[in-house]
């Protein structure tokens, strides 16, 4: 009697023939069925958002058709991280106008919030510019937003705000001067042993999370000489403070 090898097991076996005898790196595979995965979103996210425009269906639909696109964009972000797994990227940091990037993205932003949730910007005038790579950047703040939509399940308002500031420490010494770029939502919060664990891989407070989100602003903030704090309190909302470095040669006139 010939033992039959389970589906599973016969599938990748298979799969692993087919790449040892292809050569594929796995990185260039993923690469592939991720952007395969975006032309197959774009279409749908496209049609989803032309029926939430023209309000096509009844109230409850078109909650639902909301709910959707939150998830589509949720996957459009997961796309993204994936992709910059399988080939990560080098840094670009240049000179940004933080104002000029909130007014850019600022339509995206407003997309992925549902009409309860209010967005508000506090921009300082006369900021100094940051010195950050911009797309990078971008993809932090709508990651922020994602998480600030979660934790407003009943409606609420999020405040983008920028301003420069000295990021908090023990050091005795003082700080140099930094853009802090805060988005604070007035959401449910977090207690004292939920924000020990922000930012620890692989913990969320969400049932589909996966928390890695903050981990990689985390990482992207430091990567750039920046960093990232989390302050928050039950019922009253949570305030993420990116701190971004400034573009050097402004340094000199803001001490």
């Amino acid at each position: 009697m010939i033992e039959q090898q389970p589906l599973t097991s016969r599938y990748r076996s298979a799969h692993e023939n087919s790449t040892a005898q292809s050569g594929t790196d796995p990185r260039v595979l993923l690469a592939s069925i991720v952007h395969d995965f975006n032309n197959f979103l774009t279409p749908i996210v496209t049609i989803m958002e032309e029926m939430q425009t023209h309000k096509m269906g009844s109230p409850r639909q078109l909650r639902r058709i909301d709910a959707a696109l939150f998830s589509a964009f949720r996957a459009k972000t997961l796309a993204r991280q994936l992709l910059d797994f399988a080939n990560p990227r080098k840094l670009q940091p240049a000179a940004v106008d933080i104002s000029q990037l909130l007014e850019f993205i600022e339509p995206i932003l407003a997309s992925v919030l549902p009409a309860d949730i209010i967005l508000r910007f506090d921009v300082a005038e006369d900021l100094a510019p940051a010195f950050i790579d911009r797309q990078l950047m971008e993809r932090a703040l709508l990651n922020l937003m994602l998480n600030a939509r979660d934790a407003m399940p009943d409606g609420g308002e999020v405040v983008v705000a920028a301003a420069i500031d000295r990021q908090p420490g023990s050091s005795a010494e003082p700080r140099e001067p930094m853009i802090r770029l805060s988005v604070a939502d007035t959401g449910i919060g977090m207690s004292q042993a939920t924000l020990r664990s922000a930012g620890v891989p692989y913990f969320s407070t969400k049932s589909h999370g996966t928390g890695l989100g903050l981990v990689m602003v985390s990482q992207l903030m430091e990567s750039q000489g920046g960093g990232l704090s989390i302050t928050s309190t039950p019922c009253q909302g949570t305030a993420i403070d990116l701190w971004l470095p400034v573009m050097p040669s402004s340094i000199t006139g803001l001490r």
